[in-house]
């Protein structure tokens, strides 16, 4: 974890003052991923040890933000011990917008625009 808070303090330029452990909200990947608070900034590490994978998930990152779809940035990397750090995008994941915005086959309009931008984002990919 000291490495995640020496890629934040690099990052953001103050200390951290609160790390707070979301592997159990997230799934079972493997992955340790912690939110990191220090000032009015925020930020999620990653604590990965397969090299592989991280350096990819890195890569498909920054390529999709360069092309302008809305994935998070990436604040610092220390591939040597599987830790990365990145933007962190708040709480709520598109599944559970989703689902708190639909009742039955009543969708409401909030999620219908989230849908369009979706599949427009979809198209984007592969197109």
């Amino acid at each position: 974890m000291e490495v995640l808070k020496r890629l934040f303090e690099r990052h953001f330029h103050c200390p951290v003052e609160r790390a707070e452990p979301l592997q159990g909200q997230l799934g079972g990947s493997g992955r340790k991923i912690i939110r990191f608070c220090g000032g009015t900034s925020s930020a999620i590490g990653i604590l990965y040890g397969v090299r592989e994978e991280n350096v990819a998930f890195l890569e498909f990152s920054r390529h999709f933000r360069r092309h302008g779809l809305p994935v998070p940035e990436i604040y610092g990397e220390d591939l040597s011990h599987g830790a990365y750090l990145e933007e962190d995008l708040g709480d709520t994941t598109l599944f559970e917008f989703l689902s708190g915005h639909r009742k039955g086959r009543t969708i409401a309009s909030e999620a219908v625009a989230a849908y369009r931008k979706v599949g427009r984002l979809a198209a984007a990919l592969s197109g």
